[in-house]
């Protein structure tokens, strides 16, 4: 969390009994993913609603949110904010389909306890299908329906969840997302997106692969899987430009390589 918009969140909530923290300020604050230009560090906007009309001021956009009941409402570390589930309906009418479903994947991720410290996702889909089901006639509800037919569990990342689409779109079959993968009693990881019908599979390289001790165990990985008769393709940030071309080109030319008729 940014302390500096923290601070402020806190300072408004302590302030009036009423004030709850909503939009892409509560989005960033309970860190879930954003495009750069939507968050408060970037924009400079602090997103609130209160029971009563406010008039925004400089650096304070208030919200008119209708009435909060106590479940709409999550109180942590000081601050009121709206929670996960109400927070990603409440963006509909500021993100694109795309990064709607970002989000969505985001909530029904199965986390790694070890890592995370939790061993539940936030929402489930059913939950976010009910979401959007309790809202009739709500603008932006479109948006979220197509983001919910986008929607998988197993995207770690908005960019494993940007190639997902790219690549699915373009026609090529759905992949697994990061189910682990065995090979003659041998176990060959996690793959962001695999195929394994066909041996193959796409790691996209984010900046966690940038440390030598993840760049080793990722070479140690490629190796595994190359001797197991697996193609393992390997992404970066350009893959995702131009609706993924390059991304679509490359691993479509590993499928069709091991199998697949196109």
């Amino acid at each position: 969390m940014d302390a500096t918009i923290l601070d402020l969140a806190r300072a408004f909530c302590s302030d009036a009994s009423d004030v709850v923290v909503c939009g892409p300020t509560a989005a960033e604050l309970l860190e879930m993913p954003l495009p750069f230009h939507h968050l408060a560090r970037e924009t400079g906007l602090l997103d609130l609603a209160a029971r009563t009309r406010r008039r925004d001021a400089p650096y304070v956009r208030w919200h008119q949110l209708g009435a909060l009941d106590a479940h709409d409402v999550l109180e942590t570390g000081g601050v009121r904010l709206t929670p996960r589930v109400r927070t990603w309906g409440d963006l509909s009418t500021l993100l694109d389909r795309d990064e709607l479903t970002s989000v969505a994947d985001h909530l029904v991720r199965h986390p790694r306890f070890r890592f995370e410290g939790r061993n539940r996702p936030y929402a489930t889909l059913d939950e976010l299908r009910g979401s959007v089901a309790s809202r009739p006639g709500r603008r932006g509800n479109e948006a979220l329906r197509a983001a919910l037919d986008q929607a998988r569990v197993g995207s770690d990342s908005p960019a494993e969840t940007l190639l997902r689409l790219h690549l699915v779109r373009a026609g090529l079959p759905e992949p697994q997302l990061n189910i682990a993968i065995v090979q003659g009693g041998v176990g060959l990881g996690e793959p962001d997106l695999s195929w394994p019908e066909f041996r193959v599979c796409a790691e996209h390289e984010g900046p966690t692969h940038l440390t030598r001790e993840q760049q080793e165990r990722d070479i140690a990985r490629t190796e595994a899987r190359l001797r197991h008769g697996w193609i393992e393709v390997r992404t970066v940030a350009a893959d995702l430009r131009r609706a993924g071309n390059r991304a679509v080109s490359r691993v479509s030319d590993a499928l069709l390589r091991h199998g697949w008729r196109g």
